[in-house]
């Protein structure tokens, strides 16, 4: 399996991963630029090589086994999953 699906499959079962790919995919999006570079590092620090080429060559993998799983679907939406809305 490629670094970059093994990596995909290891963000998709861990809730810590998924809040460092929602930072680093805010910190580019404020920024304008950053999200290869910071999507490769983090693989990099869980011990998966990808370049940030794949990552952007793979920015449609979300729900490319069918149905989105929560974390793509908020990652498509923006929403904050460290917030909770009270009454």
């Amino acid at each position: 399996m490629p670094d970059f699906q093994s990596f995909r499959n290891a963000v998709l079962e861990d809730e810590d991963l998924q809040e460092q790919v929602i930072s680093i995919v805010n910190t580019a999006t404020a920024n304008g630029s950053g999200l290869g570079d910071g999507i490769t590092t983090l693989a990099k620090t869980h011990g998966y090589t990808i370049t940030s080429d794949e990552v952007y060559a793979h920015t449609d993998f979300l729900g490319q086994d069918g149905d989105l799983t929560d974390f793509e679907l908020e990652m498509i939406s923006g929403g904050d999953r460290g917030r909770t809305v009270g009454c």
